[in-house]
């Protein structure tokens, strides 16, 4: 009876696969998992799409807000190379995307070193909130390095359609989607402050 017992018990163990909390998007895994994760983590989407329509909303500001979002994604990505994981990032990013969707609410003109500041600190978390969950280390560098492009372009594209929103309801509409983003960050973070 007990051989049975510890010959099922091995074979079960020898079919088991990793446990992953954070598997990647759609169990596509190594780059192209990476390049598709800031699309299926909410708090990571808000904070993206409420940057880039900031970005975008604002006419005397140039590419180098793009850029600081780019080298503090960079940063973080080097930082989580490193094994460093903080705790609360998913919070950070949250807040980061409350901001940001306020500012756009807002819709006022303001100095691009604002949002140079905003860009790179929500790059460097939406990075350090980004673990592989990957079982060899090669996989998660590809991973790492997808998350970062991924993250990039998202920005770009978003900012590239919200410049293009300047009169009539689509400016109106980029406003209520910044408002919408607040209090989806809102909400959310309520919930996670009250746990």
């Amino acid at each position: 009876m007990i051989r049975r017992a510890a010959a099922v018990a091995l074979g079960l163990a020898m079919t088991a696969t990793p446990a992953l909390a954070h598997p990647a998007p759609l169990g596509i895994g190594g780059f192209f998992g990476g390049l598709l994760h800031p699309l299926f983590v909410p708090a990571h989407v808000l904070a993206v799409l409420a940057l880039g329509l900031l970005i975008g909303r604002q006419a005397a500001w140039t590419g180098l807000v793009a850029i600081t979002f780019i080298l503090g994604l960079t940063a973080g990505l080097g930082v989580m190379t490193l094994g460093v994981v903080p705790l609360l990032m998913n919070e950070a990013v949250l807040a980061f995307a409350l901001i940001a969707g306020l500012l756009v609410a807002h819709a006022r003109s303001m100095p691009e070193a604002v949002g140079c500041v905003l860009a790179v600190l929500a790059g460097f978390c939406i990075a350090l909130d980004s673990p592989p969950e990957a079982v060899t280390l090669s996989e998660a560098n590809r991973m790492l390095l997808g998350t970062g492009i991924g993250a990039a372009l998202l920005l770009i594209a978003v900012a590239a359609v919200a410049a293009r929103l300047t009169r009539g309801w689509p400016r109106i509409a980029a406003r209520v989607l910044g408002s919408w983003i607040a209090a989806s960050a809102i909400l959310v973070l309520a919930l996670r402050l009250v746990r």
